[in-house]
């Protein structure tokens, strides 16, 4: 079977360690469901989608992108699931500086190729090139999971970070350096 792949990373600005988009997204994300009940997959996608679009005008950095290419897409799905094995992660609390700390949140759906849900996400992706890197663009393609049905998706990761603890939230060093090279200014 091929597949098409959509993945979608934003960086938000921590509003302290209490900030409610963090502790929102952590909660949404911790009580996952089952990968086999596709209407709380569905339900699940679309929480965060909506809890990250209220926030949409604080995106400060973000990547995302949209493959067909049958040869592309499940290696571009498993890079972002390598980015649950800590790689791009702070293990321990930055010394407190006094700087800004960032969360990411980052979301990667293979699917089906040519499914419906495939059809629906890819003209829903289909963005001008002076749109690509616009918060209003994300805002956009964060409604884009409502459009499927989670039968066409055959694997699916989000990740937050900091994980379990805000104190580890990322700094602008740690987005500045090679694992977060790929990240790009939103306006």
């Amino acid at each position: 079977m091929n597949y098409s792949v959509f993945s979608m990373q934003v960086v938000l600005e921590l509003q302290g360690p209490d900030d409610s988009t963090y502790q929102e997204l952590h909660k949404i994300i911790r009580s996952a469901p089952e990968r086999s009940n596709y209407a709380r997959m569905h339900d699940f996608y679309g929480r965060v989608c909506s809890t990250l679009r209220r926030q949409s005008d604080r995106f400060e950095m973000g990547v995302w992108d949209y493959w067909d290419d049958a040869n592309r897409a499940p290696k571009d799905f498993q890079d972002w699931v390598d980015g649950l094995q800590g790689k791009e992660a702070r293990s321990e609390p930055a010394p407190e500086d006094g700087t800004p700390r960032y969360l990411a949140c980052t979301l990667a759906l293979l699917l089906q190729n040519g499914s419906t849900s495939d059809q629906r996400l890819g003209s829903h992706c289909d963005i001008t090139e002076a749109k690509l890197w616009k918060k209003d663009t994300f805002n956009h393609l964060l409604k884009g999971p409502r459009l499927l049905n989670f039968l066409h998706v055959k694997s699916d990761v989000v990740y937050l970070l900091p994980g379990d603890d805000p104190a580890c939230g990322l700094t602008k060093s740690d987005l500045s350096g090679q694992n977060f090279h790929y990240l790009r200014q939103l306006t």
